[in-house]
């Protein structure tokens, strides 16, 4: 008796049954992909911390097992912040407060040069003011929100931590833990493009600490000299800002200016060259020297891409749009440039 080999195994899957649930479980995985887009980010995040904490971890591992120097790392970060906050939080929160007042006056300053312009004559009537009841309830209402999301942000970032200490005490097992999933054939596609990708990041990595540590350092010298209010935690904005290239460093830029204007107009001429001046210095010396083992990207390419993930994803995707477009960079060269179509690709 002859049996047909041709016919499939389960004849009520067709082929066109087969690509529209194929269509269909695409769609649920970018679905849940999509629901916890903050989650995968701030996983990303932890990989880059991991990065940081790789360069003394990795030194510390030549003298001790890796395991310990990790904990070594997580005490000396831990005791840093603490140190921080218990001798240079009150400080820094006295000057952030008195940079309030002053951004306020920055504020009215302008508006009533903008109104002086427009010539206007009529004011608009102000409002009643709340009563005490209102006024409770208005306190209320801003601290309750306020609590949760100081809440939400220190779980994140203590999660994160956590990750990334996992991550860099056993990076190998989690690579060799993906290997599996790949194709026997396509193994060595597979070491070498996460060998260039964590090459890349931690050049990009490196390269960005050195970036941050220059751009804050001027900025507090610069300030200093110049007589701007509050100039230490305009550093630290500008040391943090940093991390987003470009975009980072033009917004850290606004509260000096805001600060200085309140100020009087030279002090607003003086922040606004030493911004200048900084800005210079980091395009024509610290990018080229410092960056220069990077992953280069162009700025267009770069500011297009922080404002696609800022649109996608808010302010995380802005933090994280630098470095996933590096990631994206070196494994486009690697497997369509150089794999598909034989030519040279850029190498971290």
């Amino acid at each position: 008796m002859r049996t047909d080999s041709s016919r499939p195994r389960w004849p009520l899957l067709g082929h066109p049954v087969a690509v529209g649930l194929q269509l269909v479980g695409a769609l649920c995985m970018l679905a849940a992909l999509w629901r916890a887009r903050d989650v995968l980010l701030l996983g990303f995040l932890a990989v880059l911390v991991a990065v940081v904490f790789s360069f003394p971890v990795d030194w510390l591992s030549r003298i001790i097992p890796r395991g310990l120097a990790v904990l070594v790392v997580l005490v000396v970060l831990l005791g840093g912040l603490t140190i921080a906050v218990v001798f240079a939080a009150p400080a820094a929160v006295q000057q952030a407060q008195a940079l309030g007042p002053r951004a306020a006056q920055a504020f009215e300053r302008a508006r009533e040069w903008f109104e002086h312009a427009r010539r206007s004559a009529s004011l608009a009537p102000l409002a009643p003011g709340p009563q005490s009841g209102q006024e409770v309830q208005s306190v209320l209402g801003k601290l309750v929100p306020a609590a949760v999301t100081t809440v939400s942000a220190l779980t994140a970032v203590l999660l994160m931590v956590v990750l990334a200490a996992f991550l860099v005490h056993q990076s190998d097992s989690y690579r060799e833990a993906l290997r599996t999933l790949v194709p026997r054939e396509k193994e060595a596609v597979y070491d070498e493009l996460a060998r260039r990708l964590g090459q890349g990041l931690r050049h990009w990595v490196a390269g960005i600490l050195v970036s941050m540590l220059v751009m804050g350092g001027l900025t507090a010298l610069g300030l200093g000299l110049a007589g701007i209010e509050g100039w230490p935690v305009l550093a630290a904005l500008t040391f943090l800002a940093t991390f987003v290239p470009y975009v980072g460093a033009i917004a850290s830029a606004i509260p000096g200016l805001l600060v200085g204007l309140a100020q009087s107009p030279r002090h607003f001429l003086l922040a606004g060259a030493v911004y200048l001046g900084i800005h210079v210095v980091e395009g024509y010396l610290v990018q080229p020297v410092v960056m220069k083992r990077a992953v280069e990207v162009r700025p267009a390419m770069l500011l297009l891409g922080q404002a696609v993930l800022a649109a996608l994803f808010g302010l995380m995707g802005a933090v994280v749009a630098t470095p996933l477009i590096v990631c994206a960079k070196i494994a486009v060269g690697y497997l369509y440039i150089e794999r598909r179509l034989g030519k040279q690709g850029p190498r971290p």
